[in-house]
């Protein structure tokens, strides 16, 4: 009887099928929403509940610019919720895994694991675990976001720390005299 020659897969192929597993990965994620900046629409979230800075309505700062100035100096002065920010703080947060990374990272990884190895076990077991690692790593820095840390210098003399996590550019800067809500919702005076 002849021998039968064992049959390897190709190097540039491995190297294809990785590309179309990362590939199919992240097309799942922009077409459910979990890539940043992809266009596809999220139910929408309660915000309420967490504290946040929030930008100020327009009817709001239509209808301060229409008092008299002394009406607002008065309101300044009795005022509990009122204060001065000190300090707007921009940070890079880190995003959550949603396993997606992790499962595409493991399978792409157990594919070269396999054929890096000569087809071993051992290969394949290192490949998927360092593949799970990366894939779970890059899913983390591909969710990154901004948050803001905003300090509150309050009438009192006490100070509120406020963080902002919707993502979007805020207008506050040090100086602004604003009102916090007992909801940690930030306005202009």
């Amino acid at each position: 009887m002849e021998e039968q020659a064992k049959t390897r897969i190709h190097p540039l192929l491995a190297g294809a099928a990785v590309a179309v597993i990362i590939a199919a990965g992240v097309a799942v994620a922009a077409i459910t929403g979990y890539l940043p900046g992809s266009n596809a629409e999220m139910a929408p979230t309660d915000k309420s509940s967490a504290p946040q800075a929030s930008r100020p309505a327009p009817q709001r700062q239509h209808l301060a610019a229409a008092k008299p100035a002394e009406s607002r100096q008065h309101v300044a002065a009795v005022c509990h919720d009122c204060g001065v920010i000190m300090e707007v703080k921009e940070v890079e947060v880190l995003g959550k895994g949603s396993g997606m990374g992790a499962i595409a990272g493991g399978v792409g990884g157990a594919v070269l694991g396999h054929e890096i190895g000569d087809g071993s076990r051992a290969g394949t077991a290192v490949g998927a675990v360092v593949g799970a690692v990366a894939g779970h790593q890059i899913e983390r820095k591909a969710r990154e976001h901004k948050k803001y840390e905003i300090t509150v210098r309050m009438n009192d003399g006490s100070t509120k720390a406020i963080t902002d996590e919707t993502s979007e550019q805020i207008s506050w800067k040090s100086g602004d005299k604003v009102r916090v809500g007992t909801d940690g919702v930030i306005r202009p005076i």
